[in-house]
């Protein structure tokens, strides 16, 4: 009687895995690189929209006067 020959598992990447993760961490680098530029933009955007809608509110304000 014989008896079978345990494998030992063990994961073995292929090369195509492995040629395949790392331009994955590459895309999500720039793609988190992008979201923190598109931030940025819209802070600056957000500023200039307060900034505006301050003049707007003061004229407003101004025109609501009696003279």
């Amino acid at each position: 009687m014989t008896h079978p020959t345990k494998k030992k598992l063990s994961v073995k990447r292929s090369p195509v895995v492995a040629r395949v993760i790392r331009p994955v961490a590459t895309r999500l680098k720039r793609m988190e690189d992008l979201l923190v530029e598109m931030r940025g933009v819209l802070d600056f955007h957000l500023k200039r929209i307060t900034a505006l809608q301050t003049q707007v509110d003061l004229l407003i304000e101004t025109d609501r006067r009696p003279d």
